[in-house]
């Protein structure tokens, strides 16, 4: 049998190194992308959101599409009958609760602004995550209630 020469074997030795570390700077590269964890994920309010609920359909829509706790959100809600008019002259109010720890709850009153179109502001929201807006909305013998998830962003 006959001997490789001492240099084919430092040369094969350095060509493994070489794939070794090629190979491991990938995976590491692979492994370090960063991911965004489900907090840093911009996630929009459920808007717009529409349901129906008895003989009404109620379409929830949040402004800003990605509200933030440190400004200013308009809940804007369209309510249509079931001959798809607009509701008009019914009185609406909604409860915010938090969903993941009790923060307490916030009432809001909703102004009329014509066409069916119903809509309340908050200046500013104690907590980022996941909030319910329960909707209570009456016209006449008709009484309404529809619950929406408003995602809050830091």
């Amino acid at each position: 049998m006959k001997a490789k020469p001492k240099n084919c074997v430092h040369h094969t030795l350095r060509r493994w190194a070489w794939l070794a570390l090629i190979g491991t700077l990938i995976l590491v590269a692979g492994c370090t992308q960063k991911r965004s964890t489900p907090g840093e994920q911009r996630q929009a309010a459920i808007s717009p959101a529409a349901v129906d609920a008895g003989p009404w359909r109620l379409e929830l829509k949040v402004s800003p599409e990605h509200p933030s706790m440190a400004k200013p959100m308009t809940f804007t809600l369209h309510i249509s009958n079931d001959h798809a008019r607009p509701v008009t002259s019914a009185e609406v109010n909604a409860t915010l609760t938090m969903k993941t720890m009790d923060m307490g709850t916030t009432q809001l009153q909703f102004a009329a602004k014509g066409d069916g179109d119903y809509e309340a502001t908050k200046k500013d929201m104690d907590m980022s995550g996941p909030w319910s807006l329960a909707v209570d909305a009456v016209q006449g013998s008709i009484h309404v209630k529809q619950n929406f998830e408003v995602m809050v962003n830091d």
